[in-house]
């Protein structure tokens, strides 16, 4: 069986070797990819494909010879050209004209650049005037198996990355003044559909799709407010992998790192008869962890059919699964981490998360001017925390421990509307508006588990817990209309609004106890019920501009309002490291953006400043309880600012379009200002903002040498403060700085051939010890370090 088995494997590879394929991208005039670009070849029969988010398309399995060419596009002037196709691997890369500014078409070699901004119309979104980029993941090198924040986001500036477990279960970046806490202050969504807990409960992101499975990253920062919410933070977007054009493909990666890492990706996909195709993939990962008392076992699977009805409309359904189950080692003091960072004193801490995401997607574009868009998605997901919550000054009492236990029902959908039109002789519009309906249910139970060391996540007394037991339903209806004007050759203008109709709700109750502090005897239980709601009616306005003053670069700014509801689902965790503010309200205010960037087929940069005003926003402090004891405190601390400066820039230094032997390098740099204003309370008045650092920097570069390349990443991050007091030490290490710390990566790559690739690299390969974050509650409380240094082996497969 096995000689059978290799046999075919053997004749497969050498069959495929002898077809003839074409790998293609096409972009616009400023360098931007064009997705949903209808690709037709034609020869002695026809051929056909839509372009993915990058712009890319491809063909396999034609014979060599003349082919005829032809590119359509919403917005776009048909583009039509003759082109030879030999034997083997063909590439061909593309710019098209637009409609409404028309230039010389330019046939481009293939780059290396791994980011760049999106194009202006980015299949259904209009991104005119505001800061935006799209990362290329096939163009990076890193950890993609553990995904590595820090490696995948580099081109980022101004990313605050928390590095709270060294297998990228989660992803946790802010930005501007923002938490970075489960990426919170983001819509985040896949394959353009919300994956969250709860968009207006519980935005917390507990699911991150695997880097192997990601085919680009999108990011919209806070003007982003009118077409994908109110979140001050912006939108965030996972392009995944599309269907092989091939009846069947094979892609794998399989990985063995540090600390019993292993992790494995394995994906099949194709299209038959040009109107069917399918995609699943399957990732498997495990570890033990840098830290002790830090073990991991994660599953994801995925799974997607669609049908292409005509040229102009498909049909889509997508299911996600994930769930991981992982070992919590704890925080520590300033001591212990000081004394060794890869300590743990909580062995009994567990977090374990199931994540289930449907979906369906209706795409038509009826014509050069006009598309619709429909998704519609329902998250059925919950997560469990279990472990002993008390201040990590104190040692594990072996008493029965905590367990929060939350369970995520939600369904929406929205429609896009994407419509081309004149405005007189000379001025031309493009209109984007959509509708959104959504409904939410967070069900939150906390009590007590059993005193036991395992993932026994059940409670003691189920019918009479000891925390609270809550429902949190939320309903939310908005509508949105965004115009973009083109008033002269080079200068364009966009207006828009967006209506939300918000309502929350907590319904439920929950019970204090107090105990005397040496005989441990109950002195007071008492039950308090809940039912209130909250229903408001918003409105948000923005403008943006840009200024094609010189052929590749561009002037470009945006200003628009933001607001960000309160979380119900917070306010009845009961921590003893933590209270919340009953009298908590909602933050409002508004981001502006002011650049000068620029692109080619060899560089990309973005100079920018921005400034982001809060109103009534929402921190952590230190709040005394009694001589002894301070606890974290979620408040209203006032009004704030961030202003700041975000720079970005990548280069190739290529002799020839043809050359083998050539190399890259970007840098990104980030200066932020961001402080309190006047407050009521002097503690936190005229303070820093809290999770700031003031300067975070990137420098990387790549060597490419014919089949192999190699790669340096140093990162940066100054010293910042984690609460509005600015306190500078806590006894129980939930408050003080986060001190300045900088980490080095390293990576190669070799290609064997079109089938085989070997990666492999060091994180953190000078071994730094360092943290990214202090937290008050799970994975914590307390000083949450970073791995140290780290190595990773991979073998890429495409049959």
């Amino acid at each position: 069986m096995k000689f059978w088995l290799l046999t075919y494997l053997l004749f497969h590879i050498v069959l495929t070797s002898a077809q003839c394929e074409l790998k293609g991208t096409v972009l616009d005039q400023s360098k931007s990819p064009v997705s949903f670009a209808k690709v037709s070849l034609s020869s002695e029969k026809s051929h056909y494909a839509l372009t993915d988010n990058n712009g890319k398309f491809f063909f396999n399995g034609l014979a060599a010879g003349k082919y005829h060419i032809r590119i359509h596009s919403i917005g776009f002037v048909d583009f039509d050209d003759s082109l030879q196709i030999k034997n083997g691997s063909n590439n061909y890369k593309v710019s098209i004209e637009d409609t409404m500014q028309l230039a010389k078409v330019d046939v481009l070699a293939e780059d290396a650049l791994s980011s760049r901004n999106m194009r202006t119309i980015e299949g259904m979104t209009l991104t005119h005037g505001k800061k935006t980029q799209l990362i290329d993941l096939e163009k990076i090198i890193g950890n993609k198996s553990a995904n590595n924040a820090r490696e995948l986001y580099a081109s980022v500036p101004g990313l605050n990355i928390w590095e709270s477990d060294g297998g990228g279960l989660q992803l946790g970046i802010g930005a501007r003044g923002l938490s970075p806490n489960r990426t919170e202050h983001f819509n985040t969504r896949q394959n353009g559909y919300d994956i969250a807990a709860d968009a207006l409960g519980y935005p917390e992101s507990y699911y991150t799709p695997p880097a192997e499975a990601i085919e680009s990253i999108q990011l919209i920062r806070g003007a982003a407010s009118l077409q994908f919410g109110p979140q001050f933070g912006g939108m965030l977007n996972f392009n995944l992998i599309q269907p092989s054009s091939k009846k069947f493909e094979y892609k794998g990666s399989h990985t063995y790192g540090g600390y019993n890492y292993v992790g494995t990706f394995n994906s099949i996909s194709g299209t038959i008869k040009k109107k069917f195709s399918y995609l699943a993939f399957y990732k498997f990962k495990r570890g033990d962890g840098w830290r002790d008392n830090a073990g991991f076992t994660q599953h994801n699977a995925f799974g997607m059919l669609k049908y292409q009805f005509t040229e102009n409309i498909f049909l889509s359904a997508e299911y996600t699964h994930m769930s991981y189950l992982a070992q919590q080692a704890g925080g520590l003091t300033d001591a212990m981490f000081e004394q060794n960072p890869r300590q743990s004193i909580r062995e009994r801490n567990w977090f374990g998360v199931n994540w289930n995401i449907l979906s369906a997607h209706f795409n038509w574009v009826i014509s050069s001017k006009t598309a619709i868009d429909i998704k519609g998605f329902k998250v059925n997901a919950s997560r469990n925390a279990l472990g002993n919550l008390d201040k990590i000054s104190r040692l594990d009492d072996y008493e029965n421990r905590d367990l929060i236990s939350g369970d995520f029902d939600n369904i929406g959908a929205e429609l896009r509307l994407l419509q081309h039109y004149p405005l007189g002789k000379k001025v031309k519009g493009t209109l984007a508006a959509g509708l959104r309906y959504y409904n939410g249910k967070t069900t939150s139970l906390q009590g007590k588990a059993n005193d036991g060391y395992g993932a026994d996540f059940d409670f003691i007394n189920p019918n009479d817990l000891e925390g609270s037991d809550y429902v949190f339903p939320s309903q939310n209806y908005s509508a949105f209309a965004e115009n973009m004007f083109r008033l002269s050759k080079g200068f364009w203008l966009s207006a828009g609004v967006r209506y939300e109709h918000i309502s929350t709700a907590a319904q439920g109750s929950y019970r204090v106890q107090n105990f005397h502090p040496l005989t441990n005897e109950l002195l007071f239980d008492t039950t308090y019920t809940e039912d209130k709601s909250n229903s408001r009616d918003i409105f948000l306005g923005g403008l943006g501009l840009t200024w094609k003053a010189f052929k590749n670069a561009e002037f470009y700014g945006n200003i628009a309002q933001s607001y960000r509801g309160i979380n119900f689902s917070d306010i009845r965790i009961i921590n003893p490291n933590q209270q919340v503010d009953p009298n908590i309200t909602d933050e409002t205010g508004y981001n502006a953006d002011l650049g000068f960037r620029g692109k080619s087929s060899r560089y990309t940069f973005d100079v920018s400043g921005f400034f982001l005003y809060y109103d009534n926003k929402i921190g952590v402090v230190n709040k005394k309880v009694n001589d002894y004891e301070f606890v974290r405190y979620r408040t209203n601390i006032g009004k704030a600012y961030s202003a700041g400066v975000e720079l970005f820039g990548e280069r190739i230094f290529k002799k020839s379009d043809s050359a083998q032997t050539y190399w890259s390098g970007f840098a990104n740099i980030s200066y932020v200002y961001a402080k309190y204003g006047e407050s009521l309370e002097q503690a936190y008045a005229n303070k820093w903002v809290e999770l700031v650092p003031p300067v975070t920097a990137k420098i990387g570069t790549k060597l490419f040498v014919k089949k192999w390349t190699f790669s340096y990443l140093a990162s940066y991050v100054h010293k910042h403060y984690t609460d509005g007091t600015n306190a500078t030490f806590d006894p129980n290490a939930v408050a003080g700085i986060i001190p300045s710390y900088y980490v080095m990566d390293v990576g190669a790559t070799y290609n064997l051939n079109r089938h085989f690739t070997f990666k492999t690299g060091v994180n953190n390969f000078t071994n730094n010890k360092y943290f990214t974050r202090r937290a008050s509650g799970y994975p914590g409380p307390g000083i949450i370090p970073s791995d140290g240094i780290s190595f990773y082996v991979t073998v890429d497969i495409k049959l």
